[in-house]
């Protein structure tokens, strides 16, 4: 898995802290954000290796981890990072932040368009960053992109189940999350009789998606991230292209089906809402 924030970034503003903070600084804006200092073989001045044993507390590949560093920068420039702040910002540019007047750092959007249908969830935090993270390995991780996919349409899956109520087993495979899930909306041989989404059209459409998604489970385990893998990957961006385009159509259909007021599952006799 990439690192959300690379090493360079890091260094800057680990780099800077000799010369603009002291110690019980350091401590504040860190466990303000909820991090305890780590264990570290950083070899450094006193103020540079306590801010690398804090950094030894952060998981670089969590979005939430990466959320809570971000503030902890952002903390550090308003208040430590002086008139010119031109030589954070410019490698921050270079990993896809962006940094505002009010020196806010942002996530810059990547090349992907967002996911449709999710504005009618309560709570769709793990669809946005499973995304999220497949927008910043795209270019860089295939095998981390198929492993991502694989983890966003299940996130989907459980996310439309539980906002429908239904109760999903930990342990549940990829496959029966997508039969339940297209099951509840519909979407299946069990669907509402008499309409559009039983056709015979659709439903072999929508079988080949969920056939698709399948697929990249399997791909995933062949080639993809996990698994403790002893080999490398044989994946290019043009696999994890492929991956993320059929993988993102069965989560908007089911998204899209969930937030539509007049999708068939609604009616009298569907499954329940």
């Amino acid at each position: 898995m990439t690192d959300f924030i690379t090493g360079r970034v890091r260094a800057v503003f680990r780099d800077a802290v000799s010369q603009r903070m002291v110690l019980r600084e350091i401590d504040r804006i860190w466990q303000a954000e909820g991090f305890a200092p780590g264990t570290t073989t950083f070899l450094g001045g006193q103020r540079v290796t306590l801010w690398a044993e804090y950094e030894a507390s952060v998981d670089w590949a969590s979005l939430e981890h990466i959320r809570r560093v971000l503030r902890v920068y952002e903390s550090f420039l308003i208040e430590f990072g002086g008139d010119d702040i031109t030589p954070f910002t410019r490698v921050l540019e270079v990993d896809g932040f962006s940094v505002d007047s009010s020196r806010k750092i942002t996530m810059v959007g990547g090349a992907l368009s967002s996911l449709s249908g999710l504005d009618g969830l309560r709570d769709a935090s793990g669809i946005r960053d499973t995304f999220r993270r497949i927008e910043l390995l795209l270019d860089s991780d295939p095998a981390g992109v198929v492993g991502a996919v694989k983890e966003l349409i299940e996130a989907t899956a459980k996310t439309i189940l539980e906002h429908l109520g239904e109760t999903v087993a930990k342990d549940a495979d990829l496959p029966s999350l997508l039969s339940r899930t297209q099951d509840v909306l519909g979407l299946s041989a069990s669907g509402v009789s008499g309409t559009v989404d039983s056709s015979g059209a659709i439903k072999k459409v929508l079988g080949g998606l969920k056939g698709v998604a399948i697929g990249i489970t399997e791909l995933r385990n062949a080639e993809g991230s996990g698994h403790g893998r002893t080999r490398a990957s044989n994946l290019a961006t043009r696999h994890a292209r492929l991956a993320v385009n059929a993988g993102r159509t069965w989560c908007e259909i089911v998204l899209d089906t969930y937030g539509d007021p007049a999708a068939p599952w609604r009616r009298a006799g569907a499954p329940k809402a």
